[in-house]
């Protein structure tokens, strides 16, 4: 049964290996890009949480576009192939480093609707009066306007064909759709789109046909971004959400810009690093780093570094919400500042001293605790980026929990973040919630080495710092260290995953220590831009649909 937007069950499915894209297949096949998680390439690279993403990505790149361009193509598939993680309604946050040394932040967070009153509006992270104002179509169509070499309705061309002729819905997609299937309701037009008539979640592979998301991408293309904010999708939007107790209007949506991200500088390892403030967290990122960064760790055993990471996120995650009252330069000059480093990693070390004097002997270590029920909620999504030309994209993009809000607009076919009354409360009409998205790029004498970010929540964080300090400061490759155990910290409590011997050592240091499963854990994407000029990319080891590459003529 094919729906007017939906899946077709039984579809012929082509798996076609990249280079031979132009092989022939059966009548009505659809030709499924394939990747490995890693890739090397003189010639640029993508990674993305999705092969159809990052085919999209390289396509742009073969045709000549730069890094912006290939994310912006990147981004717009993922709102085709991944719709439970991201989208037209959600949220996005850019850092573009150009090949002339300028830093620029991206602000496309969804915000808070002029007539919302969260004293009335009812709560809950799904529904139409959880929408903001999406952002995703503004910081995309700003980033391609200003730092892009190629038309919006060139870079719209991959994720256009897929919603129109349809895709081969990932098994990661499958997953996370069938794990909230029977909280949908089969006649909504979120239903319509994703269910079979008696709910029946799409198998993996089955073909995903989005006639009414290529329309509004097709719209994108002939006329641009003020069709979403201004014109009849913008009176569509307002109209459904009029309808149904929402808050957003017309007014709302004309009035909406993606902005200027506050751009946070600091040193970790020797190499400069970058990163965007609230609403992102890539300030934090920086603050995290510079502080583990003098913490004395020579000869520290696993556990006593484990021991200076958890602390380290600690004081991060603390001072993050210090700084979100002050004007954001002087938050960004603060958090980033030689003097809270300083202070921060002395408070630490000598933590860690006494610490280790009050620490159990090791023969009478604690195990951990475990937790099986623990997997990592699975939304968000990250894609970096580098060209040949010496520019690089970290772009992080969201709607929230799986399936964001859970409300499309008939005749639209894309699902709303979710971003009031629930999963991200927070100030009135006008503010944009802040989140642990942490687009990050490290650069040495100027030029670009290592871009990467992540979707997870605030684990994004913890993997990031675990990540960059066994990459930078142990010397670790940059796939060993991705596929390498993370922790996770949060109040006294620290989560680990699953088998990593350090759990007993931690607990006599006095933490509380539980065991997550893998799957539980961020995952991240990276770009590292090698001494010779070469690229190397890795995709996320915990997330099988992780996808690397770069131009292949």
């Amino acid at each position: 049964m094919v729906h007017r937007t939906g899946w077709v069950a039984g579809a012929t499915v082509l798996l076609t290996l990249l280079g031979c894209r132009d092989r022939p297949g059966p009548p009505g096949a659809v030709e499924v890009p394939r990747f490995d998680a890693t890739a090397s390439s003189a010639r640029g690279m993508v990674v993305t949480g999705s092969p159809y993403a990052t085919e999209a990505g390289i396509r742009i790149l073969e045709a000549g576009g730069n890094a912006v361009d290939a994310a912006v193509a990147a981004a717009f598939a993922l709102a085709v192939a991944e719709p439970t993680q991201s989208g037209l309604g959600g949220r996005t946050q850019l850092l573009v480093f150009m090949a002339d040394g300028t830093v620029h932040g991206i602000d496309g967070t969804t915000q808070v609707p002029a007539g919302y009153d969260p004293a009335s509006a009812p709560q809950g992270e799904h529904g139409h009066g959880a929408v903001g104002i999406p952002g995703t179509v503004a910081a995309l169509a700003r980033a391609l306007d200003e730092h892009g070499s190629l038309s919006l309705a060139t870079v719209l061309a991959p994720a256009l064909s897929w919603a129109r002729d349809g895709i081969a819905l990932p098994a990661g997609e499958a997953e996370r759709i069938a794990a909230v299937a029977s909280e949908l309701d089969p006649a909504s037009e979120l239903g319509r789109i994703l269910l079979g008539p008696e709910g029946a979640p799409p198998p993996a592979g089955a073909l995903l046909l989005q006639p009414d998301l290529a329309g509004v991408l097709q719209s994108l293309a002939a006329e641009g971004p003020d069709v979403f904010y201004r014109g009849e999708i913008a009176l569509r939007m307002a109209d459904d959400m009029a309808a149904h107790g929402g808050f957003v209007t017309v007014q709302d949506l004309a009035d909406f810009r993606a902005v200027d991200a506050e751009v946070g500088h600091g040193r970790f390892a020797g190499r400069d690093v970058w990163g965007s403030y609230l609403p992102a967290s890539g300030v934090t990122i920086i603050e995290i780093l510079q502080v583990l960064d003098r913490i004395p760790l020579e000869g520290a055993d696993e556990a006593r570094w484990a021991a200076a990471v958890v602390e380290s996120l600690l004081a991060g995650f603390e001072d993050r919400e210090l700084a979100e009252a002050m004007e954001p330069a002087s938050a960004v000059a603060w958090l980033t500042s030689d003097t809270l480093a300083d202070r921060r990693a002395s408070v630490i070390a000598r933590t860690l001293r006494q610490m280790a004097m009050a620490g159990l002997d090791p023969g009478e270590s604690v195990p951990a605790l475990a937790m099986d029920d623990g997997r990592e909620p699975a939304f968000t999504t990250h894609v970096s980026v580098a060209d040949t030309f010496g520019n690089v994209v970290a772009l992080t993009q969201s709607l929230g929990p799986t399936l964001g809000a859970r409300v499309v607009t008939p005749g639209l076919g894309f699902v709303y973040a979710s971003t009031l009354g629930g999963y991200l409360t927070g100030g009135g009409p006008g503010y944009r919630p802040w989140s642990s998205q942490a687009p990050v790029v490290l650069t040495v004498q100027g030029r670009p080495e290592l871009v990467i970010g992540g979707a997870g929540a605030r684990r994004i964080l913890s993997a990031l710092i675990t990540t960059l300090s066994r990459t930078l400061q142990s010397g670790d490759d940059l796939e060993v260290a991705l596929a390498a155990r993370r922790l996770h910290a949060t109040g006294g409590q620290v989560e680990l995953q699953e088998g990593w011997a350090v759990g007993g050592e931690l607990t006599a240091f006095g933490y509380e220590v539980r065991e997550r499963e893998t799957s539980y854990f961020a995952r991240l994407n990276a770009v590292a831009v090698l001494p010779d000029g070469t690229f190397r990319g890795v995709g996320e080891p915990r997330w099988t649909e992780s996808a690397a590459g770069g131009p292949r003529r």
